[in-house]
């Protein structure tokens, strides 16, 4: 019999390892690594494969806090809850004020009475603890393309297809066009986040560079902190940042904002030991860390350098080296998705306590009260002139790409 290297071993064995399936439900690993600068880290990661009895699918679209303690994850089949143990949500199509408008679930967010908000491609859902009552009027939504919810104190922030803003705050509706006068300069905005030190909504556009709103005495106001041209202009998405400003991000780069300081640069695709790999999404910590998800697993970033990486070799699934989207719950739990999973990593310095992580969902008491939100016929709505494309909801073919767009990179053909 023919003699083999150790290194010919170790690849015999890593390709054994690959063969072998996730289980069905939950896969459970602990593992001890070491960082680049030699630290050990005691992380445990807990795989979930979609089933019957688990979440339905892998493609995560939003992911946010319950009001006790539970995860609300919405996906391309389905409202996911995961509380120790999974129920997911889908679309009663013989009742919409009892289940789901649809099971392709674009985006969640709690309002500052505890209603549930769902966005989907074709409009919006709101739940008051009983009932679901529907939002397609497009007297008050131009577009019923939901794109990002955000709660930003008492008001509720709506990004939509290519209809820009719209803000539902005490009962009326108010839509802030496209390049309206002082009004937003873009039509899509791809996401939104809260800076907590300057209390502004920070926005991410894909094509028409990246802004800041203020409100003061009732009166909105948008400011862009970053042209299309200028140097960080094309960083379409932004996260929160747990300590005060935001990450602005792309695939091949990351810049961090406050007000103080303007943007600093972070990362670079190429910056990733054995890379350049794709950056998929980010998720900062209330530590400083931040988590960056790309084609080759997640990187930690703190201190000015990276000092983790964890992959396959880390319990992350052998199937695939590709994170699509990294999230902290309120439990310091990083949740984040594969093709093919969706688990939470939970891992610290063998030296430093646990963090904890701010939510942002508004507290409750141990037996909530809703307060239902006015029925849409009897909300009035406000709207700011400007120049506006013809609305539309999501086409199949939207739909389609949507979709799609969890397994390959590709530009949309409107595009």
């Amino acid at each position: 019999m023919a003699l083999h290297t150790r290194s010919e071993l170790f690849f015999y064995l890593l390709f054994i390892l690959c063969l072998i399936p996730v289980a069905a439900g939950a896969e459970n690993v602990t593992e001890t690594s070491a960082s680049f600068s030699d630290q050990q880290y005691l992380g445990s990661v807990h795989l979930f494969r979609p089933t019957s009895d688990s979440i339905p699918s892998a493609q995560v679209n939003d992911i946010i806090n319950g009001l006790h303690g539970e995860d609300l994850i919405a996906t391309t089949l389905g409202l996911s809850t995961y509380n120790g143990s999974w129920s997911t949500q889908h679309i009663d199509r013989d009742n919409i004020s009892a289940g789901l408008l649809d099971n392709f679930v674009m985006a969640v967010e709690y309002d500052s009475s505890g209603n549930l908000w769902i966005g989907y491609g074709s409009g919006i859902q709101i739940y008051n603890g009983h009932d679901y009552s529907v939002i397609r009027d497009q007297e008050l939504l131009k577009s019923l393309q939901i794109r990002d919810l955000q709660r930003w104190n008492d008001d509720m922030w709506v990004a939509t297809g290519n209809a820009a803003l719209n803000r539902y705050h005490n009962g009326t509706w108010t839509w802030f066009a496209p390049f309206s006068p002082n009004g937003p300069g873009f039509y899509e905005a791809d996401s939104m986040a809260l800076d907590s030190a300057t209390d502004s909504l920070l926005i991410a556009t894909g094509h028409d560079g990246l802004w800041k709103v203020t409100t003061s005495n009732d009166t909105v106001y948008f400011e862009k902190i970053e042209d299309k041209n200028d140097l960080y202009g094309m960083l379409g998405h932004v996260r929160r940042d747990p300590l005060g400003g935001a990450y602005f991000f792309n695939s091949t780069q990351i810049a961090y904002y406050d007000s103080a300081t303007g943007f600093t640069q972070i990362l670079k695709m190429s910056d990733f030991y054995g890379g350049p790999y794709a950056i998929n999404d980010v998720a900062g910590g209330s530590d400083g860390a931040l988590y960056v998800a790309t084609d080759n697993g997640i990187y930690v970033w703190e201190n000015g350098q990276i000092t983790r990486h964890l992959g396959m070799f880390e319990g992350f699934g052998s199937s695939s080296h590709r994170i699509r989207t990294v999230f902290f719950d309120a439990g310091n739990r990083l949740w984040f998705s594969t093709l093919d999973n969706i688990g939470y990593y939970t891992g610290a310095t063998s030296t430093e306590p646990l963090i904890t992580i701010e939510t942002m969902t508004p507290t409750s008491s141990p037996t909530p009260t809703f307060s239902p939100i006015p029925v849409p016929v009897n909300i009035s709505q406000e709207t700011t002139p400007g120049e506006i494309l013809p609305p539309a909801a999501a086409s199949p073919l939207d739909r389609i790409f949507a979709f799609l767009s969890g397994f390959f990179t590709f530009p949309h053909p409107s595009r």
